[in-house]
């Protein structure tokens, strides 16, 4: 069994950053490590820059990460256009099950 240490949270901190400087439509981040697996990074993107999709339902990408070796952790990225954040937040659309905003972290360009 490994004993490598994972900061998730900071992880979270440095993947936040660069996604915000790769991507020129991505409006915010909200880091959700309520409830996630000790090594699962999970991430709502408000992405300006996406299409509008007729299907509502909502489903992260899993990135799994260093695979099979002592640092390996998966990120999981929900895209959401700013409509369907507006939706989010005024509770008519749901986040994935056992996703939560409790304890979330915001990360911006500002």
């Amino acid at each position: 069994m490994s004993t490598t240490t994972f900061n998730r949270d900071s992880w979270a901190g440095w993947y936040a950053q660069e996604h915000l400087k790769t991507d020129p439509g991505i409006v915010e981040i909200h880091y959700l490590p309520t409830d996630a697996g000790e090594r699962d990074i999970r991430f709502v993107e408000v992405n300006s820059l996406i299409g509008e999709r007729t299907d509502e339902s909502l489903e992260p990408i899993d990135f799994g990460i260093d695979t099979g070796t002592d640092t390996a952790h998966k990120l999981f990225v929900l895209d959401v256009t700013p409509r369907q954040w507006q939706e989010i937040q005024g509770g008519e659309l749901q986040l994935p099950l056992g996703w939560s905003f409790d304890n979330s972290v915001v990360y911006t360009n500002e």
